[in-house]
């Protein structure tokens, strides 16, 4: 961004890995006359940002978890493979699958693992691989991140388990 900024471009659209961090320069960048138009991840101020596109990451985990729910007929045992941890759409979407599993399901449907994969497919490989090796009744999969599924995916073919379970990602 910073490249970009020397550029002076008319404006910069950004979908940032982690809004707080890159905060900054972002700030920088309206400092310079250069509007930000972010997308997705929260700038920890709002004066990093022209303009804020956010997906509905709240509802994008209640959708998840009322798939689910329905699916598994509110019983069973669910993994969330989450986003990076600590940011708003992370944050947004285990609390509405949260949320949701709890009104939905009571205590029928358990969350019996959660870890970050941050949006990445090799971190989702080797994420479920330890989950499933630690958990041997899972019945579902909620995965924050498509591109990161991919990696989830591998891991239940390499064991061999994708007849026991299923999954539900997003982005489409």
């Amino acid at each position: 961004i910073q490249t970009l900024i020397n550029e002076e471009p008319d404006a910069i659209v950004v979908l940032p890995y982690d809004g707080e961090a890159l905060t900054p320069v972002a700030e920088e960048a309206m400092a310079a006359g250069i509007p930000v138009i972010n997308v997705d991840r929260l700038f920890a101020t709002p004066e990093a940002a022209r303009s804020t596109i956010l997906g509905d990451n709240y509802g994008i985990g209640v959708q998840a978890a009322t798939y689910l729910g329905e699916q598994l007929d509110c019983e069973g045992n669910v993994v969330e493979i989450q986003g990076i941890a600590g940011i708003s759409v992370t944050e947004d979407r285990t609390a509405g699958f949260a949320d949701t599993i709890k009104a939905l399901c009571g205590d029928g449907l358990k969350i019996v693992a959660q870890q970050p994969a941050d949006f990445a497919p090799d971190k989702g490989l080797t994420v479920m691989e330890a989950i499933l090796q630690a958990n041997s009744d899972i019945d579902a999969v909620y995965t924050h991140d498509d591109d990161m599924a991919q990696g989830v995916v591998r891991a239940i073919r390499n064991e061999r388990r994708d007849d026991e379970l299923f999954l539900t990602g997003v982005g489409g």
